[in-house]
């Protein structure tokens, strides 16, 4: 059980960034499309249990190493569809690493008024350096971080019912035609599952046997649905006030009062670290695995590249964040979740692996 605790907290941490905890997700996806939304919500959710199981089912079966790995064996006789996909899921966490980065510079020049370009440097390094001790700093980071958040946003959702209640009571949330929410629940745990499959594939020396892959699914399926409930009730206490923000969480829980305002700026700045962290994982493996090191010592040539590729996109990450979070969000998410989809057919295409 503590293993499987281990990897639900880490594959938590990878989904909950900057988007979801600060509310600009989960209001695109879900809140725009009323009452269907909260159903989407908890659909998606689901949907994102099943395909963890089925990522750490075919990675137990396949024992592979790597996504590019997986993707060959997979699919033999497609390599330059292999090589597409390789390269689209490459981007997508390269572009994740950069959002989180930009996510977090956002969250404190809105709220303290710092400059967006000392706050991004600033995050480049501290992933730099938990980055560089590999997996186990990521699941140390995860296993102290991830619990502590997932409770204080648990605990907002209680303190909210009260206002959920009377307000569904006096305002009925219009409900769009269905296709628009199904459509869009889809495409959430579509784009997620980009970011998901290459780390899941490093946790599986973790989860050794199929009922283990079904208990972290289901637990991750309860826990994301719990928390995307949460946070869509809070959102309906924002309305007007939370439309141009590229925050809306940290005003919306201002209500609360102050202190809940600054517990809550945690929160926010955790997710977007353990997503950054795991966002730059993915992208640094899937490097590392695409190079071919064929003479000298492998293992340290590997290591050396590693930390090389790295630096460079810890350098490059203040660049981007000037674009803009909340762009960063609305233009590329959507995007990904199609492409997203490709690889959800891919990975459930074979039945034997389910």
């Amino acid at each position: 059980m503590k293993s499987i605790l281990k990897v639900v907290f880490v594959v938590i941490g990878t989904i909950i960034g900057a988007g979801f905890a600060s509310g600009q997700e989960i209001w695109l996806f879900f809140n725009q499309y009323g009452n269907g939304g909260a159903i989407g919500m908890i659909a998606s959710c689901s949907l994102s249990g099943i395909i963890i199981y089925q990522v750490l089912r075919i990675a137990e079966k396949m024992q592979v190493a790597s996504y590019d790995e997986l993707l060959k064996k997979m699919s033999t006789t497609h390599r330059i569809f292999n090589q597409a996909i390789s390269i689209i899921i490459s981007l997508f966490l390269l572009v994740s690493f950069y959002i989180m980065v930009a996510g977090m510079s956002a969250l404190f020049h809105q709220e303290f008024g710092f400059p967006i370009w000392a706050c991004s440097i600033l995050m480049s390094m501290f992933c730099y350096l938990i980055l560089q001790k590999d997996m186990k700093g990521i699941m140390a980071v995860n296993s102290i971080l991830i619990p502590a958040l997932i409770l204080f946003i648990l605990y907002l959702g209680v303190q909210n019912l009260d206002f959920t209640t009377s307000y569904l009571e006096m305002k009925a949330l219009d409900t769009p035609n269905a296709w628009q929410w199904i459509i869009s629940s889809i495409l959430y745990a579509s784009y997620n599952s980009i970011m998901l499959v290459p780390m899941l594939i490093e946790l599986k020396p973790y989860i050794t046997s199929k009922a283990e892959a079904k208990q972290v699914g289901g637990i991750c399926a309860v826990i994301l649905s719990l928390l995307g409930v949460s946070l869509f009730s809070l959102l309906l206490r924002g309305n007007e006030r939370i439309y141009n923000l590229e925050l809306p969480m940290i005003e919306i829980v201002k209500d609360f009062g102050a202190i809940y305002s600054y517990l809550y700026i945690g929160v926010v700045v955790t997710a977007i670290f353990t997503t950054a962290i795991s966002a730059g994982y993915g992208f640094l493996k899937n490097q590392v695995s695409r190079k071919q090191f064929s003479k000298g010592n492998v293992a340290k040539r590997e290591k050396q590249y590693y930390r090389k590729v790295l630096l460079a996109i810890c350098i490059s990450a203040p660049f981007v964040a000037h674009i803009g979070f909340s762009n960063l969000v609305s233009k590329l998410y959507p995007m990904f979740g199609i492409l997203g989809l490709i690889q959800i057919i891919f990975l459930f295409k074979d039945k034997k692996y389910s």
